[in-house]
Parts: structure tokens; sequence; C-alpha cells
């Protein structure tokens, strides 16, 4: 089954929601980068948050960027995303694997990634981006991400992320939801939901019952209050990488370095860090590129 993204409102227009199923998608990264469990969990948590970002931007050529940058083994995280429900990911140490938390018995994802930021970068096509950064306090992404909106844009929040991993690492469900209260929404609002949430069981569990999304919306999350989902939309993962572009990138190695791999009829391959693919330049192509920057 295709991945879907929602958004929607309720019909008092005091509550919006995002939620996404983003299992295909994370199986998709999970094969791409070879990652571990813990990065399983992490990236897919991320990759749901960027989705559920994405979706609210106003065109398809803005582009939503979620960055981590903690000081633990798998801090280090970058994931873009856009309106169409494409994302992209990258992190550093994908194979690496984190002990259990002997107390918990449970994947430590706050030491995993460590003491740092987090950071929403909105390209919206203006001259300069906009940038948001908050503390990784939690060291959960979905707290964290609650909190940037508190913080930042002084937006009440509510955020759910969640990735079920098989014992032998494959993706079992991944998703997420957001809760955004409006401006003026009454206490006995803000009270229901408090206790819908305080109710819910663990999202990835519910979706393992067999629940979609909608339904997650419409029976736990916003229970009674008549949520009216206004936008549906698949979710993938799909990078815009491609020969032109590298070929573009060229410009930044030294000239010098062009010139000796081109006399010594050498290839230079590069690498997407997002999808792994290579392109390899011979030295015709170093050649003809070096006469078109003259």
């Amino acid at each position: 089954m295709k991945d879907k993204i929602i958004r929607g409102i309720t019909e008092d227009k005091y509550v919006r929601f995002f939620a996404v199923d983003s299992t295909e998608t994370v199986r998709e990264a999970k094969k791409i980068h070879n990652l571990s469990i813990t990065n399983s969990v992490i990236m897919g948590r991320a990759i749901s948050a960027a989705l559920i970002l994405g979706v609210d931007l106003k065109s398809a050529s803005n582009v939503m960027t979620l960055k981590i940058d903690g000081d633990g083994n798998c801090g280090h995280v970058i994931v873009t995303s856009n309106n169409l429900g494409e994302v992209k990911a990258y992190m550093r140490n994908p194979e690496y694997e984190t002990p259990l938390n002997m107390q918990t018995k449970r994947l430590d994802i706050k030491a995993a990634l460590g003491n740092g930021t987090l950071t929403l970068i909105k390209d919206l096509g203006m001259k300069q981006p906009y940038v948001g950064q908050v503390e990784l306090l939690y060291g959960e992404i979905a707290q964290d991400l609650a909190y940037y909106f508190v913080k930042s844009e002084q937006i009440p929040t509510s955020v759910g992320l969640g990735v079920l991993v098989d014992q032998d690492g494959s993706i079992r469900k991944s998703g997420g939801f957001m809760i955004q209260l409006m401006p003026n929404t009454p206490d006995e609002i803000i009270t229901k939901i408090e206790d819908n949430l305080a109710k819910f069981p663990n999202l990835t569990d519910v979706m393992d019952m067999g629940f979609d999304i909608e339904e997650i919306i419409n029976k736990f999350i916003l229970k009674d209050m008549n949520p009216k989902v206004t936008l549906t939309s698949e979710a993938k993962y799909k990078c815009n990488c491609s020969r032109e572009k590298f070929r573009t990138a060229l410009s930044l190695l030294d000239k010098e370095e062009l010139i000796e791999a081109m006399e010594k009829d050498e290839d230079i391959v590069t690498e997407c860090h997002f999808c792994n693919k290579t392109y390899a330049f011979n030295s015709i192509e170093i050649k003809e590129f070096l006469e078109n920057k003259k």
C-alpha cells in the first residue's frame, strides 16, 4: 500500500491536524542507507516529521529541511521534504547500533542523539530561508518538535512519532501526527484533547492493529471533535539528484584537481548522500567542463 499524509481542521476551526503513514517510505530509507534498528527509529521519526511539515508548504518549489545536530553517535540527521509528499534523508553512522538501556530495556534514543539542536529551515524561494532552532531538550524528536513550535512560533502543538521495528530489523509500521491549536481555542477543547491524548496508546501499536491514520485521528486523537480532512497526499522517498546537478558541482573542486584527473585519464566519482547513487565523470567530460568554465 502507498503511504498517505492527511491534513485537516476540526469543524469548529479551533484545531488543525496532520497525520502520516510513512511505513513504505521508511522501509525504502532503511534499504538505501542500511540502517541499524536504532537509526531506523531515528530516521523514521524524522521522516514522518518532515513529511508532516512539508505538506503545509504553499508551493511544490518550497523545501522544508529538518536538521538534527547532536553529539551522540547517531546525532547527525538531515531530512528534506516538499508539499508533494516527497522526502529524502541522510544521517551519519547509519549502521551504528546503540545498546539497549538496561533499566528500561528500550532503545535509548536520547543517548544516541546526544546533546545538540533541532533546526527547521523553510526555503520559500525568497532571498533568505527562514531558520528556526531549539535545543534538543527531550531527545525523542516528537517532544522537541512540539517544543520548537511553542518557543519559536508560539503555536501550542502536540506531536506523536513512532517506528515499530521487528526483531529482525524490518520496519513493521511507521507514522506520526501533529495537532495544533488555533488562537482563542476554548479551555474545554484543550482539556478534551489532553484527555484524548492521555488515553491514546502507542501510535504504531494502534497502526499495527489495523487502524489507518484517518481512523486514528477520528477515533482517538480528536474523538468527538468532528475532524474534517481537507487534503490527502501520497508520501514517498524520492531523491532529486541527477548527473547534471553533480556535473555542475564539479566547480566545487580545485581546478588543479580537475586538470590532474584529466591528464591522468582518471574518472572523478561523486556520490549522493541521500540515495547513494554514484556519478562518474571521465577525462573527456572533465575537459569539456573546464573549457565551458573559461
